[in-house]
């Protein structure tokens, strides 16, 4: 593999890291601020598996400027992959 595409795939690597932990940032502004009525009913110990879908229709600014960043983030991920033909092994493969 060339250097380039070493390069590549470790960018990629981190974009995922940046876009679950964005993706949890998102959450938790959501849930302390405009839902915060909605995050009074879960207790300590509770799961629940957010989609992003429930925030969509926020009026809260930041909220909104996150979901729109997230997107972009999310395009810009699949551009790389789909130009580079990035594939599961390639950003499972530890040698990197």
């Amino acid at each position: 593999m060339s250097e380039y595409r070493e390069k590549i795939i470790l960018t990629y690597r981190q974009l995922l890291e940046m876009h679950e932990e964005l993706l949890t940032r998102i959450i938790n502004v959501g849930m302390t601020g405009e839902y915060a009525e909605v995050n009074t009913v879960f207790k300590p110990g509770d799961t629940y598996k957010f989609d992003l879908e429930q925030f969509r229709g926020t009026k809260d600014n930041n909220l909104k400027k996150l979901l729109t960043f997230f997107d972009e983030m999310e395009n810009l991920m699949n551009s790389l992959a789909n130009i580079n033909g990035i594939t599961e092994e390639e950003l499972e493969d530890a040698n990197l």
